[in-house]
């Protein structure tokens, strides 16, 4: 797992329990802070607006809100963010990875290697069958899903939502 060199004292997998829905409620960081990783990736401070599954793709609102990222978040250009480190429940605060390598993200079943991604009617996940889905620029599998649907290696590279 990659280290934040910047702010001091961040942790990729560290969670802080929300009280409410406030984004201004028991942050260790400002929302929307942005660290640098020791890998050369980004990651951003979020609080989370629903559960979110470790690895899970996630679209990150205006005001650093994050959930598991769907179609109409992608239409709507959220900002798209990875949670490969730990899990979030609803109304924590933590750290997303906006860019970087060797982490990995949810795909479902037979998700091709080194192809165009698009958002999917799975909460959470992208697929590289395009049928009725957004494409998600910046952002490709290492490896093929052997047809399980689980988390894989990915690279991103400033990923965003790109409407047809």
């Amino acid at each position: 797992m990659a280290e934040v060199l910047s702010p001091i004292g961040a942790k990729l997998d560290e969670r802080v329990t929300g009280t409410g829905t406030s984004s201004n409620e028991g942050n260790q960081f400002k929302v929307g802070q942005k660290a640098i990783l020791d890998d050369g990736g980004e990651a951003v401070y979020v609080h989370a607006s629903a559960a979110i599954v470790a690895s899970d793709v996630v679209g990150i609102d205006e005001n650093f809100e994050a959930a598991p990222i769907t179609k109409a978040m992608a239409d709507d250009g959220f900002m798209v963010g990875f949670s490969p480190d730990a899990a979030f429940s609803d109304n924590d605060f933590g750290w997303v990875r906006t860019h970087g390598t060797n982490f990995t993200i949810n795909v479902l079943a037979s998700c091709a290697a080194d192809a165009v991604l698009y958002s999917t009617g799975t909460a959470g996940k992208l697929d590289d069958a395009s049928s009725s889905q957004t494409k998600i620029d910046g952002v490709v599998i290492v490896t093929a899903d052997g047809g399980s649907g689980s988390a894989i290696e990915c690279i991103a590279t400033h990923p965003k939502s790109t409407t047809f």
